[in-house]
């Protein structure tokens, strides 16, 4: 039987993850995952395409907040399987994050059809960019 694993081991588990400045031994990939569709929801070219990426965090029923609210009730469940007096508070904390991620879901449930309306704002409509002032060489008068 094998020891198990600590924070400090890589767990079987870990995936191939690059190195950031906060996270240089790319020990949290599924961080790592996460900030790669951040990173595509911000190149996106269109609020359409904008939109399937905020459905992958905001689906119901297999987006991203129900999988991590389903998560921590795992945790809770775990965490009950200990005899310390402390498990059954930690749970209970579990409890209530999941409780408090459905929430959201629940307060989110049309962003990604309001996002996905959303039009773009005409390039004749927007703001103008202050340009540098001009750079003038030459004498002073």
């Amino acid at each position: 039987m094998s020891a198990p694993h600590s924070l400090e081991s890589p767990a079987p588990y870990v995936l191939l993850s690059p190195a950031t400045p906060t996270d240089p031994d790319g020990r949290y990939p599924f961080g790592h995952l996460i900030l790669s569709l951040t990173d595509q929801l911000n190149s996106t070219a269109s609020f359409r395409q904008a939109a399937t990426f905020t459905d992958q965090v905001l689906e119901p029923t297999d987006g991203l907040l129900e999988r991590l609210a389903e998560f921590f009730e795992a945790a809770g469940e775990k965490a009950k399987e200990s005899e310390d007096d402390e498990a059954f508070d930690l749970a209970a904390d579990f409890e209530a994050a999941a409780c408090d991620i459905r929430a959201l879901g629940e307060q989110l449930h049309t962003a990604t059809d309001r996002m996905r309306s959303l039009q773009a704002v005409p390039v004749a409509a927007r703001p103008a960019v202050p340009s540098a002032p001009a750079v003038r060489s030459g004498r002073v008068r």
